[in-house]
């Protein structure tokens, strides 16, 4: 935890979006006193080729 490197801290509040490279941008998810609810999600590029979806797997 070095606050020389931080960039940014979002707090929890309701209708917040956060929206970001996680594979490329360092991260972490603070503990929290009251319950909250998150949903994570991913932009995929589609691999298709010949109409079979992602070739590779």
């Amino acid at each position: 935890d070095d606050p020389a490197r931080e960039m940014a801290r979002v707090r929890p509040d309701a209708g917040t979006f956060a929206c970001f490279l996680a594979d490329s941008v360092p991260h972490e998810v603070l503990p929290t006193r009251l319950p909250r609810a998150s949903i994570a999600g991913w932009f995929r590029r589609n691999a298709s080729l010949g109409g079979r979806v992602d070739p590779a797997n």
